[in-house]
């Protein structure tokens, strides 16, 4: 199956442990992810985002069309395949939340950063400026000194400078999956994940796993109802009309005998 899926970034809340421990959670929206073509042994083409069919871009239309969706996606993306996955991924598949993540698997989320405009050095580096003594009141934000003047005579590459801040692709890592959602195609996620709401992220498994159980009452998860066979479904259905009967019995019994005592206090 794929390495990695996509999703859509939601609203953080949080959750709690078994042990009280509160956890900051962000929750993801994982739409199907559709496979579109083949581009080598490890890698494929896949769909993601709802969008029509004629606004996308001819190129990429007939190559959905030839995968067999009458359909649109707002993005094109690269996933990769496990070794033993190849061949359980053909084109034209559907990929859902629960054929690639489990809860406990540890991942890294890939988006793209909220651009910031320019920024700073104090803002863009966390440099602390200079003293406000001695006459510099204009030093308060600068970077200071940026290289000599006899040696090396120039700026060395990598200085950090005033410029464009944020717009990048950045991962966090380190993440893990608490909690699947299959109806509602959702994933909880601990810890912050870089992007802006509702933008595109990519979801990367890391092969590691890590057992965090959750209070689900505690944190708003609904407790699934336990699974029960025909026999137990007969038997409570037997209990049920076996109640009524007895509640039947019990009322009628009270009639005949409000009756009764209406009949002797008339006499």
């Amino acid at each position: 199956m794929l390495k990695s899926i996509f999703a859509t970034k939601g609203t953080m809340t949080q959750a709690w442990t078994t042990s009280s421990k509160r956890l900051a959670v962000t929750r993801l929206v994982v739409n199907p992810n559709l496979v579109i073509r083949q581009l080598d042994e490890n890698k494929f083409q896949i769909g993601y985002g709802p969008k029509k069919l004629k606004n996308v871009k001819k190129p990429a239309r007939e190559q959905i069309k030839k995968a067999g969706f009458s359909f649109g996606v707002k993005q094109l993306k690269q996933a990769e395949v496990t070794d033993e996955g190849r061949e359980q991924v053909k084109i034209g598949q559907k990929i859902l939340v629960e054929n690639v993540l489990n809860e406990g698997d540890m991942i890294k989320v890939q988006g793209r950063t909220k651009g910031k405009g320019f920024a700073g050095g104090m803002k863009r580096h966390g440099y602390k400026g200079g003293p406000a003594t001695h006459g510099q009141s204009d030093r308060k934000r600068a970077v200071g000194s940026i290289g000599s003047g006899t040696y090396p005579g120039k700026v060395w590459k990598g200085k950090g400078m005033p410029g464009h801040m944020g717009d990048e692709i950045k991962s966090a890592i380190g993440l893990v999956v608490l909690h699947v959602d299959s109806e509602n195609n959702e994933v909880w996620v601990s810890g912050p994940v870089p992007g802006s709401l509702n933008s595109i992220v990519k979801i990367i498994k890391t092969g590691k796993t890590k057992k965090i159980e959750l209070d689900k009452r505690a944190s708003g998860i609904p407790e699934e109802a336990p699974e029960q066979t025909n026999d137990q479904s007969e038997e409570a259905q037997k209990d049920v009309k076996t109640k009524s009967e007895e509640v039947k019995e019990e009322v009628k019994e009270t009639k005949n005998e409000k009756s009764t005592e209406k009949k002797v206090n008339k006499k």
